[in-house]
């Protein structure tokens, strides 16, 4: 990005398509990757990556692009937005989501990543109710519930990798999304049951990613025998 100024999603669009052009030189595909590397570090990409994922007739490639790189700065550069950014991340997150639930399939899995990648950040008392919102927002639709396995999926284990890495954090202190997840232990492992049920026997696949999420979940909470 020339003199500092801030890109356009036209110009993101156009170092994206000339990086996967089959007929771009490999000098062309140089100053491209360059030009992308220096702008997914920049702040001002934030914006322009909201404008990507809300843009009508995207192509795949640039979708993923987007995605990838949101995932990337919630990992790295959250310090790069204002509090009220930063705490309005999860509503656009989950908005992105909902666009991308029925794929395609390698941007919805990005965008999934970065909000669990969101819901490890530690902020006290912040996302106290984060797996509870998720549930929420996806869970009242047949539409959305291949999307919700895959994100609660991804939630149980960023969960156990944050309580693996904060088992010395004071009482007061504790993780946020560990006091969601033991919250929300029994309704998902019950909605992960019922799920199972609802599933041919023959459909080995999502049988396989219920079991998945399922087994996830077992670390915060269990079924009673009863069930």
């Amino acid at each position: 990005m020339q003199n500092g100024g801030e890109a356009t999603t036209e110009q993101v669009w156009q170092m994206v398509q000339a990086l996967n052009n089959v007929s771009s030189t490999q000098e062309q595909r140089k100053q491209a990757d360059n030009w992308l590397k220096e702008y997914q570090r920049s702040k001002g990409a934030w914006a322009t990556l909201d404008q990507l994922l809300r843009a009508q007739g995207l192509d795949p490639t640039g979708q993923f692009f987007a995605a990838q790189t949101l995932k990337s700065k919630v990992r790295k550069d959250m310090h790069q937005l204002e509090p009220a950014d930063r705490d309005g991340m999860a509503n656009s997150l989950m908005t992105y989501i909902h666009t991308f639930r029925n794929g395609p399939l390698n941007v919805r899995t990005q965008l999934c990543l970065a909000f669990a990648a969101y819901a490890g950040e530690f902020d006290r008392g912040a996302k106290a109710d984060i797996v509870q919102n998720v549930c929420a927002a996806l869970g009242s639709s047949p539409e959305t519930v291949p999307v919700l396995l895959d994100l609660l999926t991804l939630l149980g284990e960023e969960a156990a990798r944050v309580q693996e890495d904060h088992y010395d954090f004071p009482p007061d202190e504790e993780h946020p999304l560990l006091v969601s997840a033991r919250a929300s232990a029994l309704p998902v492992l019950n909605f992960t049951h019922q799920c199972f049920e609802g599933v041919a026997a023959t459909d080995l696949v999502n049988r396989g990613n219920i079991v998945k999420c399922f087994t996830r979940w077992l670390r915060f909470g269990t079924v009673p025998p009863e069930q």
